[in-house]
């Protein structure tokens, strides 16, 4: 996908889709009919996600196949939220397809090299790929949660199962090592995971921000001297 024309308003729209599809899930909280609506993101960032990481030619079939499975186990989801095989049904497909685009993304990050008005690119397609990271955690707490329920145990409602919701929050909570004890993984394999959430997320930033910042002031980034390198051909992740 580097040096594609229109790159960046393609990764300011799926920025912004994955945006409210990881902080706009209060929503479902409103009833089965907010939950319905919420789910149709799914399809949404599926065709913006592709979009970015494929090449024109290449599209349809993935964003079908990846659309329907979302519709299928979202809807499912919404409006049978206490069955085990659509929740756990959506999260893998969500650890999958996302865990795929921070690999596509992280991949355009630190093999492209600097060219002019391509920092912007850069930047979004590093924070894309965190927002993602943070996704794919959620939908592993979710699937630890299904296959052992207990896994996780809310400070403010000890007695209740830790629905999706609050696993999202966990997990952006766990990802920039915040740690606020409210909600808490209560076994060995849920604190493991969160373990490595932390982890990772410390070392995307400190990676991520090392290349961001390499890139700018390589001998290839802004200010240097010398004639401007020409573009190298199209090519996609």
């Amino acid at each position: 996908m580097r040096g594609r024309p229109g790159l960046s308003r393609s990764l300011a729209e799926f920025l912004a889709a994955a945006v409210l599809l990881h902080f706009a899930y209060p929503l479902t909280l409103h009833g089965t009919p907010w939950a319905v609506v919420y789910s149709l993101l799914y399809p949404v960032v599926v065709f913006l996600g592709v979009r970015v990481v494929r090449p024109a030619g290449s599209r349809l079939l993935p964003v079908a196949v990846l659309s329907a499975v979302f519709l299928t186990f979202g809807l499912w989801t919404a409006l049978r939220p206490e069955e085990t095989l659509p929740r756990l049904g959506l999260f893998s497909a969500i650890v999958l397809f996302q865990g795929y685009l921070i690999l596509e993304l992280l991949a355009f990050v630190f093999r492209n090299r600097y060219r002019r008005n391509q920092g912007p690119q850069l930047i979004m397609a590093a924070i894309c790929a965190y927002l993602l990271l943070g996704g794919v955690f959620a939908a592993l707490f979710g699937v630890v949660e299904v296959l052992w329920p207990g896994a996780f145990e809310d400070s403010l409602a000890p007695d209740e199962p830790v629905g999706w919701q609050g696993l999202t929050y966990l997990s952006f909570v766990t990802l920039v090592t915040l740690g606020y004890g409210d909600l808490v993984p209560v076994t060995p394999w849920a604190r493991s995971l969160a373990t490595a959430e932390a982890v990772a997320g410390t070392l995307f930033l400190a990676t991520v921000i090392a290349r961001i910042v390499g890139a700018y002031v390589s001998p290839a980034g802004p200010g240097a001297s010398g004639p401007a390198e020409p573009d190298p051909p199209e090519e996609y992740g």
